[in-house]
């Protein structure tokens, strides 16, 4: 039987890496990926979204697939502005997981972990909460060169 769940966050893909940024209400989850779309699309890389507010995960053969709920397909939510379309791809393969928090729990050289999403290892990642610019440049970046230790 195929393992599936509807977990509160936002997926994104950029390139071939699909990102989902979990995260407390107001925790900048929309923003952060808001800006990683634009920041890679900048830079020529293909950025789409997949999912806002709700993700639907589905373990596959391929790895864990991430998409969104119909009546939430191609909607994303800017705090203060409101409800905007956005480009969508029907679904992404799930390669890192970006939790967003306080940055004093952030260590400054953490080992690579992995966090388990439908008990699947998945690459994780801690990213300040409410930094958009900054942690779309670090995903950004996770696209475009590998870390030097990859532990």
């Amino acid at each position: 039987m195929s393992q599936s769940a509807n977990l509160h966050g936002c997926a994104i893909v950029i390139g071939e890496l699909g990102i989902l940024v979990r995260g407390p209400a107001r925790s900048g989850k929309s923003a952060l990926c808001l800006s990683a779309l634009r920041r890679g699309a900048s830079l020529g890389l293909h950025t789409r979204l997949v999912a806002d507010d709700r993700v639907v995960m589905e373990a596959s053969p391929a790895g864990i697939v991430m998409s969104a709920p119909a009546n939430l397909r191609g909607l994303i939510e800017v705090s203060g502005i409101g409800i905007l379309r956005e480009e969508t791809v029907a679904s992404a393969v799930l390669g890192l997981v970006v939790d967003l928090c306080d940055p004093a729990v952030i260590a400054r050289l953490p080992e690579n972990g992995t966090t388990p999403i439908l008990d699947v290892s998945v690459r994780h990642a801690r990213l300040p909460a409410r930094d958009a610019a900054f942690g779309a440049d670090i995903l950004v970046s996770l696209v475009m060169s590998p870390l030097v230790d990859d532990r």
